[in-house]
């Protein structure tokens, strides 16, 4: 038997119903092309992480995607999205429901992200491991110098070489920055990122 109900885009969203939504997520994810496999010692930190006796929240964990086939096909500025090159992504993530429990989850996972990359600043600085980040999945601790301690911007994890090029079709699309979030592009002139 199939139902069909209308009902707000928030509530559908929620996966509840208009009258109770259901329960109301907080989230932080993070993320990691790996261009080869972990080292054994990312294994050893990711295994250290995800079995701490001080932590061990069911909603937080790393979800490893393959990458290759067909993406590779397509050439690392044809889009905005530049790693193509990647084997892997990881996405880091922590799901949790009481705003009192921010600095808890999100601060494990953080501390997690950077012990995966600690050898290049807590961030997968692109080089013959890593490759960046994930724009789909923003994370303004990456321009932070508290987290990002690499040197490598975050359009430069992000974005790679295409950074510019990005910059000049904001411009011509969305001079005035009208749509924009913590870590969207910014048009090249008039105080954009």
């Amino acid at each position: 038997v199939r139902q069909v109900r209308n009902q707000p885009w928030l509530a559908a969203a929620l996966a509840g119903s208009p009258g109770d939504p259901g329960p109301v997520y907080r989230l932080k994810v993070k993320s990691g092309y790996l261009r080869r496999r972990l080292t054994d010692r990312q294994i050893d930190v990711l295994h250290h992480h995800l079995t701490r006796t001080d932590y061990d929240h069911p909603g937080s964990g790393v979800l490893i995607a393959p990458y290759g086939g067909r993406v590779t096909a397509v050439a690392p500025g044809a889009t905005a999205n530049p790693h193509r090159d990647a084997a892997l992504m990881l996405l880091y993530v922590s799901e949790w429901e009481r705003a009192a429990d921010d600095e808890r989850h999100i601060g494990f996972l953080r501390e997690l992200y950077r012990d995966v990359y600690a050898g290049s600043g807590g961030v997968p600085v692109p080089n013959a491991l890593t490759g960046g980040a994930f724009i789909n999945y923003a994370d303004t601790d990456l321009g932070d110098p508290a987290w990002n301690r690499s040197g490598t911007s975050w359009q430069q994890l992000y974005f790679g070489g295409n950074h510019a090029r990005l910059r000049q079709a904001k411009s011509r699309w969305d001079p005035r920055h009208v749509f924009r979030h913590a870590m969207s592009v910014g048009p090249e002139t008039g105080g954009g990122r």
